[in-house]
């Protein structure tokens, strides 16, 4: 497994990792940031090599997992305009086809055995009672895992903390709907080892308890009906600007202070659309290239301070939920550091626009001048050119993109030629060259003569930033 993170570490440098984990970095030793600095997308840019967009998501995703850090989807609520649910707070547009439960936490997380166990993303939706369980420790697999094939690890977890749910004097063994771990692979130590489950029942609005097998501590919590709808304003702070509203709440616990905050709008948006987060690149508004980002911007997209104008800073990747639309983290303070100041840079939208033109393909090469006009920019097609290699034609599209004026400026489209050869291949051109153009590659059959090239889902900075004062926390559950 180490040699298959290595090759992708190779993809990425500092700053890369650095803007898509923008909390924290997880302490990484030497050799590990070495290789990371070492190996960048200059040269693979230089090599006019081209990740796609599924090799893009699956690279972050596996650097979330092999970094410790939990890289699941957010568990899908049933709404798709306004709140989506909250688990623990209920906050959510109605919606006349559903009933939804939210979650009073009674026991929600306990340490035994040297094993942290938290229970997260609960309610109830009509019949169905949806929660997660997630285990922590060096030796969480010890005893169990070693010499054992890392394929079987998961069910040899699942296995040993074989995890039961009572509640209305009946008790049923779960089964997960979904789960993950992530740890070292031979010497039994497992950093973390989640489960989702599913729960169908006649009445959701109860008391529940979550057994698990070698454990005395008990997780526990109640299901209550939450018929209403909650503006934004009643979280905490709100603001809109250009038709999209970022809101954002914080409670004191004992544990820190949870902060949460959504966005709310009618665009897709890269930042809270599960299909563009990780393909699309979101970049800091104004720059084309990661080079080109002072460090001090590249840390300063989203960020939280006290009313000192300290910054404050996560207590742990454990205590940080993706929710749709959202984030709900838990910070290291104490209602003494409110006024609470949180600021959002620009967001990144995507189009949902199609654009078809048909190109001759030339023996060697051939300028262009096809401009290709979408809402927020236009894309002018300057060049193409032809390169013979082992039975199949090397062509290369030159191009480049203009953004219109506005609030919105487009700075990246997606890209594919219907007779390419690997027809499945979807390409992201990530950045531009040091001249300002892209240069979109595509393998084609030598007796291709035409090429047909689609631009879709183009992108673009929605130029404003946001900035919401939490004057006080919420009062706590």
């Amino acid at each position: 497994m180490r040699a298959d993170w290595e090759e992708i570490l190779d993809l990425w440098e500092e700053k890369e990792l650095a803007y898509f984990l923008p909390e924290s970095l997880p302490e990484l030793d030497d050799a590990v940031y070495q290789r990371i600095e070492k190996r960048t997308l200059r040269r693979i840019r230089k090599e006019r090599s081209r990740i796609s967009r599924k090799q893009i998501a699956a690279a972050v995703i596996c650097l979330i997992a092999i970094l410790g850090i939990v890289g699941r989807a957010p568990i899908q609520a049933a709404f798709e305009k306004l709140f989506h649910y909250l688990p623990g707070a209920g906050i959510y547009t109605n919606d006349a086809e559903n009933t939804m439960y939210r979650a009073e936490m009674i026991t929600d997380h306990f340490e035994e055995n040297g094993v942290k166990v938290r229970l997260k993303n609960v309610y109830g939706e009509n019949q169905t009672v949806k929660f997660e369980v997630e285990l922590r420790g060096d030796d969480l697999g010890k005893g169990i895992l070693e010499g054992r094939s890392e394929s079987k690890h998961y069910e040899l977890l699942k296995e040993k903390y074989k995890m039961t749910l009572s509640h209305d004097g009946k008790e049923q063994e779960l089964i997960d709907v979904e789960g993950s771990y992530s740890g070292s692979g031979n010497g039994g130590k497992y950093v973390m080892y989640s489960r989702g489950y599913e729960v169908q029942v006649e009445n959701p609005a109860q008391t529940y308890e979550v057994h698990i097998a070698g454990f005395d501590s008990v997780l526990s919590f109640t299901l209550v009906p939450d018929t209403g709808m909650m503006q934004p304003e009643n979280i905490g702070a709100s603001q809109t600007k250009n038709g999209i509203t970022v809101t954002a709440g914080a409670e004191v616990t004992e544990d820190g202070i949870w902060f949460e905050y959504y966005v709310l709008s009618d665009e897709r948006l890269a930042e809270t659309d599960e299909t563009y987060r990780f393909t699309v690149i979101t970049l800091p508004y104004g720059y084309f290239r990661w080079n080109d980002v002072p460090e001090a911007e590249l840390y300063q997209q989203r960020y939280i301070m006290n009313g000192k104008g300290e910054m404050l800073y996560p207590k742990g990747h454990r205590w940080k939920d993706d929710v749709e639309n959202g984030k709900r983290i838990l910070y290291e303070g104490t209602a003494e550091d409110f006024p609470l100041t949180f600021y959002q840079a620009a967001f990144t939208g995507v189009g949902e626009e199609r654009k078809t033109v048909k190109i001759p393909v030339p023996e060697t090469s051939e300028k262009l001048e096809k401009n290709i006009d979408f809402p927020y920019g236009t894309v002018t097609l300057e060049q193409i050119q032809t390169k013979p290699a082992d039975s199949v034609n090397e062509v290369e599209i030159i191009y480049r993109i203009q953004p219109k004026e506005g609030k919105r400026k487009m700075y990246g489209v997606f890209m594919q030629v219907q007779e390419a050869v690997q027809k499945d291949t979807e390409e992201l051109t990530i950045f531009p060259e040091e001249d300002g153009t892209y240069h979109f590659p595509v393998k084609i059959s030598p007796e291709t003569k035409e090429i047909t090239l689609e631009l879709y889902d183009p992108y673009y900075w929605i130029v404003d930033d946001y900035t919401l004062v939490l004057e006080e926390p919420k009062e706590s559950k």
